[in-house]
């Protein structure tokens, strides 16, 4: 039996690994994620804190046909992300500023450096940042909503229950 001391070193190293493993994923393998894990993983990531418990999100898993009825329906929409015109709420600065910018930039020539696609190859990168639209082919796609009313405090309780998805998904052996 473990002491209560070495159960919380145990305890934190295994959440510390679930966190520090954490990485955002660009290619899956098509095994697919049973329904009880996926529900474990939501229902932990749903203790997340949230401002007077409102648990202001809505999450919708999406299989096979849909996902891909859905992927098809948004590629087909003309939506692209550097027009950003369909971003309601802006993510981005107008105009990015160090050291974001240079954060920025290390990121996506890398990004884009690891798969082959050099810094002038345009339509590579938009084929590229389409496969957000499919889920990077992965069995399992989550959509979350926010209803549009709620204030900043709901997205920050959103946030920290997408943290709670990825760690808890971390915590079973998958990657988000």
């Amino acid at each position: 039996m473990l002491e209560k001391n070495d159960r919380s070193t145990l305890d934190a190293a295994i959440v510390d690994e679930a966190i520090m493993s954490r990485r955002s994923v660009r290619a899956f393998l098509p095994d697919m994620v049973d329904d009880s894990t996926i529900r474990a993983i939501l229902t932990v990531a749903a203790r997340a804190p949230s401002g007077t418990n409102m648990q202001p999100w809505r999450v919708y898993v999406t299989k096979g046909e849909v996902k891909r009825r859905i992927s098809d329906a948004i590629l087909n929409s003309g939506i692209r992300a550097e027009k950003a015109e369909w971003d309601e709420y802006r993510y981005y600065p107008d105009q990015f500023f160090e050291p974001y910018l240079s954060r920025r930039r290390a990121n996506g020539f890398g990004l884009y450096g690891a798969i082959g696609i050099g810094r002038r190859e345009v339509d590579r990168m938009r084929a590229q940042h389409d496969r957000n639209f499919v889920f990077f082919d992965a069995p399992v796609g989550l959509i979350f909503t926010v209803d549009r009313r709620l204030n900043k405090g709901s997205w920050i309780d959103y946030g920290m229950f997408l943290q709670n998805i990825m760690v808890a998904a971390r915590g079973r052996g998958l990657h988000t």
